[in-house]
């Protein structure tokens, strides 16, 4: 059998070979261009067998390799085909179609013939072809660049004046080694000995230095005996003195990374120079069908070799390394989780929607620094730290306007964005997103990154920044714990409706007093402080190591058996106390052991901690005065009193509404949620009577109706106010009257009127809407009817569309301005929707008007009867049809009550009779 490889006649008219510089025209006809396209393939005997049969699965989309008649070898491998030996130069063809082809001769032999996307003999280039325009608009015309990295490896270019040939988005490497196959052939077996060589050198544990200077204790040695050494204490070791220091941890994590960064280097430097050895045919063809240049290739062959060992190997050794920075850096967030955007020195401008507005800017920052946890590579890491700065320097997009329709012009509170701003920003991004191994990522993307020039430019400035938060959280934090501290207090305080913890926070001054008694608040408070002075005590304070602070626990228990009658035993405490003077009662003291590995190695992770008392005490102490405790609002936007209200807390809400000095009536009536809810509307929806007795309580006191039209015409994001939401609570109809905005439509469009009428299972349903109607009838302010055409929803639908109930539907016809055969978006009238969802006596009763057109047809011509929910309602229809007709004089209506088509064409009439 044989197989004919044939170049488009499109190929082989516009392309020349760069060899010869003759046009393929001319060198299609030469027995080498022949011999070399044309395959032979062996006749296999024919087999049944299920083993043939099976290998033959095996072996599809594997590479095949097949002889030319001129002796030379292909391999066709799915649906392209490589030149291998025997040629000069190796190419790569695209198998585009195939067909077969009879000769017209006696011996009619059947050739299969596939066609391919350029020959696989000598180096094709498309001819220049000089554009037919004038030499005066040519010159306006720029010329298409040539690639920098196909003139920098060939020396010529494929790109020509005019040309605007489709480039491929080639955005990784792996891309890359997908669109070229036969680069990534040529890069396979030296890239598999690059990754093999780079896992094993980065596997290897370097040397310890200290193992010959300081052996191993004994293993039931002492931890101060194993960490002395002979000439002083554990104190004396990790004092300021640094001439007594043992070799820091610090230089150990040093020389681990300097390894691990050398042998990256080394690898991605060899990943380069393997792909700059191949062949230049590729490299060119590369140059002219992407945007790839040089340094680009560059950056995608050292992020690809970096993700090669990211999970496997490099980061987690990194992660080990810091993982005693990290989790001290973890414990510090976890307990800032609870701080609020203003305590952290950011200066809101646009009060509550200023404030919010940077609150939803946090929370897509949060979300997009929530993928460092999952990235593969120092370089995505850089991305996604540098996407999530300019999200929280963003403005973001202003609301859709009520139609729903283009953005609304609104200008939005700007930030001045400062050095200090942006640090007090990503803080909170970091502090909510919670995202763990935060030191070795700073360390990995700063130092296993070559190409790139991540010491300036704005990368440089992301992560200088980065460094600046984590620095300050990891040492200088403790006013933002005590600050979330106190606000955790009060949210879960009001959550759970804890009065007298409230007050306790929120007035202490009230609080009575005793010299031999303290309030459960003051002790909480003290156990708290206690907590950050034990967590301060546990790293290092003055020097003195964590070794010294357990050394040190025996003294601390001891100091519990105060009241004792061990005095006998312990003279010298005896003799103390006699001369001390009466303090209040001493609280318990919690000792615990820290979990860390106390072994030998353990002595250079204590070293490299911090000495000093001032990485404890906070340069940037958090608000915590009751003005800004109370003012405060958790990661969602929830603030105090919302919190009361979500978590149905009438009593807690009551208790905070009293203190005017820190709730006046513009805070509580502009207080709302990330989604823009209000107080009373977040109450209704809950459909808590007791709050929204509260809410309402409270806004008749500021006896202001403009203020209070104002406040309940308060929409969210979804355009509802709190009137959308009244079928929770019926009885706010009568109580808040004409006050409700009745017209405000939301972003479909429909009014609270309509929300009514929509609520079928309701079980005051017919009361609730018929109140309504007299309601909004009345805030209308004209003394008129109720104007329908201010009650339509973006569909169309009018109150007689939506209401189910017959009686409701008489009074709309009879007591309002309602056109009765109106139709929505669908062309269906009132009649029609009743006849789809079956509502008989709603039909019934729009029989009763005369203004009811019952052969409206929609938009594909059919009717209210055609569009009954089953025969049962269209029987009951064509009744109501035969009783609208006047009877003849012996008392008997008879009459057409309806036509229709059939599939043979004809039209059938149903007649109906009746007697009166």
């Amino acid at each position: 059998m044989t197989i004919l490889l044939v170049p488009t006649t499109d190929v082989l008219l516009t392309s020349r070979d760069r060899e010869t510089n003759s046009p393929l025209t001319e060198i299609v006809g030469t027995e080498e261009f022949l011999g070399s396209h044309v395959l032979r393939i062996p006749e296999s005997p024919v087999s049944g067998g299920v083993k043939e049969l099976g290998s033959g699965r095996d072996a599809r989309g594997k590479a095949k390799q097949f002889a030319t008649v001129n002796g030379r070898t292909v391999v066709i491998k799915e649906s392209f085909v490589y030149s291998n030996k025997g040629f000069r130069n190796l190419n790569q063809a695209q198998l585009l179609t195939d067909s077969l082809y009879y000769h017209d001769g006696l011996e009619a032999q059947q050739w299969l013939l596939y066609y391919i996307s350029t020959p696989l003999v000598g180096t094709t280039e498309p001819i220049k072809i000089t554009p037919a325009i004038l030499p005066q608009l040519y010159a306006g015309i720029k010329a298409a660049p040539e690639p920098h990295f196909a003139s920098a490896s060939t020396g010529s270019s494929s790109a020509f004046p005019g040309d605007s040939p489709d480039k491929k988005d080639i955005k990784s490497f792996n891309d890359l080694l997908n669109n070229f196959p036969m680069i990534a052939r040529q890069l396979q077996s030296g890239l598999e000995r690059i990754f093999k060589v780079l896992n094993l050198d980065i596997s290897k544990p370097l040397p310890s230095p200290h193992a010959k200077s300081f052996p191993a204790p004994p293993r039931r040695a002492s931890i101060a005996s194993s960490h002395s050494g002979g000439n002083g204490s554990i104190h004396s070791r990790y004092s300021n003195s640094h001439a007594q220091q043992l070799p820091s941890a610090t230089t150990r994590i040093d020389d681990e990374e300097d390894h691990m960064r050398r042998t990256l280097e080394t690898a991605v430097t060899s990943a380069i120079d393997l792909f700059q050895l191949v062949d230049k045919q590729q490299l060119s063809l590369l140059g002219a069908t992407t945007d790839l240049t040089g340094p680009l290739v560059e950056r995608l062959i050292e992020r690809y070799v970096t993700e090669q060992v990211h999970d496997s190997v490099l980061f987690p050794r990194i992660c080990n390394l810091r993982k005693l920075e990290d989790l001290e850096l973890e414990s510090c967030i976890h307990h800032m989780i609870n701080i609020d955007i203003a305590q952290v020195g950011i200066e809101i401008e646009g009060g509550r929607a200023g404030k919010h507005e940077l609150t939803d800017r946090l929370s897509r920052g949060v979300e997009e620094f929530k993928k460092l946890g999952v990235a593969g590579s120092p370089q995505e890491m850089i991305e996604i730290l540098l996407a999530t700065q300019k999200t929280i320097t963003m403005a973001s997009k202003g609301d859709i306007d009520d139609k729903g329709g283009a953005i609304s012009e609104k200008p939005t509170s700007m930030l001045t964005m400062n050095a200090d701003t942006l640090v007090s920003l990503l803080l909170v991004v970091v502090i909510r997103s919670q995202v763990r191994h935060l030191q070795a990522r700073l360390a990995y993307m700063r130092s296993f990154i070559f190409i790139e020039d991540v010491e300036g430019g704005e990368i440089g400035y992301a992560l200088s920044t980065f460094e600046a938060v984590l620095s300050y959280l990891a040492s200088d934090s403790g006013g933002l714990r005590t600050a979330s501290r106190r606000n955790k207090r009060l949210w879960q305080a009001t959550k759970k409706g804890n009065l007298s913890e409230m007050r306790a926070i929120l007035e202490p001054d009230q609080i009575p007093s005793s010299d031999s008694e303290t309030s459960p608040s003051e002790d909480a408070i003290y156990d708290e402080e206690q907590a950050d002075q034990n967590h301060a005590n546990s790293t290092s304070v003055n020097g003195h190591s964590q070794y010294e602070h357990l050394s040190e626990a025996s003294t601390e228990v001891e100091d519990g058996f105060d009241n004792s009658n061990l005095a006998h035993v312990f003279p010298f405490q005896a003799s103390l106390e006699k001369g001390l003077p009466p303090t209040r009662t001493r609280l318990p003291k919690r000792v615990s052991m820290d979990l860390r590995s106390l072994s030998n190695s353990s002595e250079f992770s204590f070293a490299s901690r911090s000495t000093t008392s001032d990485s404890r005490v906070s340069v940037f102490v958090g608000d915590t005065s009751i003005e800004k405790l109370c003012q405060t609002e958790d990661s969602a936007g929830d603030s105090v009193l919302m919190m009361a209200v979500e978590s149905r807390q009438p009593e807690a809400l009551g208790y905070l509404l009293s203190l005017e000095e820190y709730y006046p009536p513009y805070v509580v009536l502009g207080d709302c949620n990330a989604e823009g809810t209000t107080l009373l509307s977040a109450a209704v929806q809950l459909a808590h009577t007791q709050l929204v007795d509260i809410m309402v309580e409270y806004l008749f006191q500021i006896r202001d109706v403009g203020q209070i039209r104002k406040y309940l015409s308060k929409q969210d994001k979804r355009g509802r106010s709190m009137a959308h939401y009244l079928f929770n609570v019926p009885d706010l109809i009568g109580r808040l009257g004409t006050l409700v905005p009745w017209r405000l439509k939301d972003k479909n469009g429909q009014t609270p009127l309509l929300a009514l009428c929509r609520s079928y299972d309701h079980p005051t349903y017919l009361e609730m809407v018929n109140a309504a109607l007299q309601v909004a009838m009345d805030e209308q302010g004209d003394d008129d009817c109720l104007h329908l055409e201010n009650h339509v929803d973006a569909k169309g639908n009018t109150l007689l569309h939506v209401v189910s109930d017959p009686y409701l539907a008489l009074r709309i016809l009879q007591y309002c301005d309602a056109d009765p055969n109106a139709p929505n978006s669908k062309l269906f009238t009132p009649l029609m929707v009743a006849s789809k969802f079956g509502r008989f006596d709603l039909i019934r009763a729009m029989f009763l008007d005369k203004r009811v057109d019952i052969y409206a047809k929609e938009h594909r011509g059919m009717t209210a009867v055609e569009l009954a929910k089953d025969d049962d309602v269209r029987n009951r229809i064509d009744d109501m049809v035969l009783v609208s007709n006047p009877p003849s004089p012996d008392g008997r209506v008879t009459a057409v009550v309806r036509s229709f088509f059939v599939e043979d064409g004809t039209i059938r009439l149903i007649i109906k009779s009746a007697a009166r």
